[in-house]
């Protein structure tokens, strides 16, 4: 029997949103997780132990480089399509 790569916290998991919680140990083998990893790169947190490589793909959401600086967090402003300005009408 061949170790695993990948390993599954204990329970029973859900890896794709709106899908049941099938997902196990005895019945996800290594290539099934690197699928589901380059998928669904969020669900690296229900795995006790994934390789090294897989590691920084799921944290990167598939870049293999691993970024040691925080982005500053996305600022939307919203613009009205023909630039009236909003505060002013009723």
């Amino acid at each position: 029997m061949t170790k695993k790569k990948y390993i599954l916290k204990p329970g029973i998991h859900q890896f794709a949103p709106n899908s049941p919680a099938i997902y196990h140990n005895d019945n996800l083998s290594d290539e099934e997780s690197q699928w589901y990893l380059n998928k669904y790169p969020h669900i690296a947190v229900l795995f006790e132990k994934l390789p090294n490589n897989e590691i920084a793909l799921a944290v990167n959401g598939g870049s293999s480089e691993i970024s040691t600086t925080q982005s500053e967090p996305k600022q939307y402003t919203a613009k009205s399509q023909n630039n009236e300005d909003l505060s002013t009408t009723n």
